[in-house]
């Protein structure tokens, strides 16, 4: 999207080479003007405001870029079937009902700007311009003009409001995110002057029983024929040439592409080391950090999808238990020396 949109922008002012200027030669449809309104804009603004119309344009004009419907009314669908279907995380959600949980935690100081905020929004007597600023006076009135940490006041502020609202701490510009939406859709998430009701105690209950993911029992089978040791012997000093440390499991990534593999960050006493494990479909992240295992420190270095693997983590792998992780006692300090 960007370097089509740098090629048409070259060739409509003459910057454009021989090959580049032939393809829109081509390309275009008669004298028909195109404005490049960027993609990454259109969510970004899009779901700032809803994909409200009039409002984009209104944004749009605010931030020195004036286009009209008809500059991106070709692409306004494209944008918000990206954003829902492809970074859904990204979109700006309503919650279904007060968080009272959440406004239970903040100051006096704190639930008066809320009750402020929404005693503003109720009245319903502002524009743009006098939204934006009166989300910035606020603080100024609960804590007054003085205060040195007034930007850090307004912040936190501004927080509180996104999490009531989105349940995020960081979203799109409060102000064009309020005059955007119809605030019927969201004035009862700021309003706490009357106790919670039983359908938003049942609606919360069950969203929460909706998130639990379902228990998974593993299946396994029977134990795998006990095969006679039949390896070459090796020596005491040949046993030692091997050195298995105990590591502490600092972070566990999925890795892009590898349908059984993590990476796994340790540190071994010393220093950070990663090393890459097939284990993905035996173990949650949240099961492994944390926890100490015993890794053969001595590894020679090799490049598994992608990563650079140091080392090789100790597991049992049996058709009755599947793979099952050395875990070492948390007593036990990082990079001693398994022997």
């Amino acid at each position: 999207d960007v370097y089509k949109r740098q090629m048409y922008n070259d060739y409509k002012a003459g910057k454009a080479n021989e090959h580049n200027q032939t393809v829109m030669e081509f390309s275009l449809i008669g004298d028909r003007e195109i404005k490049t309104v960027p993609m990454s804009l259109l969510v970004q603004l899009g779901s700032i405001v809803d994909f409200n119309v009039p409002m984009m344009e209104t944004v749009f004009e605010k931030i020195g870029t004036p286009y009209k419907y008809e500059d991106f009314d070709t692409r306004l669908e494209r944008a918000k079937y990206w954003l829902y279907q492809c970074a859904p995380e990204s979109a700006n959600k309503l919650r279904g009902w007060r968080d009272f949980d959440l406004y239970e935690t903040f100051t006096e100081e704190e639930k008066k700007e809320i009750e402020i905020l929404y005693n503003y929004i109720k009245a319903g007597e502002y524009d743009l311009d006098s939204l934006n600023t009166k989300l910035y006076d606020i603080p100024k009135e609960v804590y007054g003009m003085d205060r040195e940490d007034l930007k850090k006041l307004q912040g936190t502020f501004f927080k509180n409001v996104y999490k009531l609202l989105i349940s995020k701490e960081r979203g799109p510009r409060l102000y064009l995110f309020l005059y955007a939406i119809d605030r019927e859709r969201f004035m009862h998430l700021l309003d706490f002057s009357h106790p919670e009701t039983e359908e938003e105690i049942a609606a919360k209950k069950a969203a929460e029983e909706a998130e639990k993911e379902p228990e998974i029992v593993k299946v396994y089978g029977e134990p795998d024929e006990v095969k006679p040791i039949t390896e070459p012997e090796i020596s005491i000093d040949q046993f030692f040439e091997i050195d298995l440390r105990v590591c502490k499991v600092l972070k566990c990534q999925e890795i892009r592409k590898a349908h059984s593999n993590y990476k796994l960050t340790l540190f071994d006493g010393i220093k950070e080391r990663v090393i890459v494990s097939s284990i993905k479909n035996d173990y949650k992240p949240e099961e492994l950090v944390g926890k100490k295992i015993i890794v053969v420190a001595n590894l020679a270095p090799a490049r598994m999808t992608g990563v650079m693997s140091e080392g090789m983590l100790l597991a049992g792998t049996n058709n009755a238990c599947g793979c099952q992780i050395i875990f070492v006692d948390d007593i036990v300090p990082e990079g001693t020396r398994i022997c």
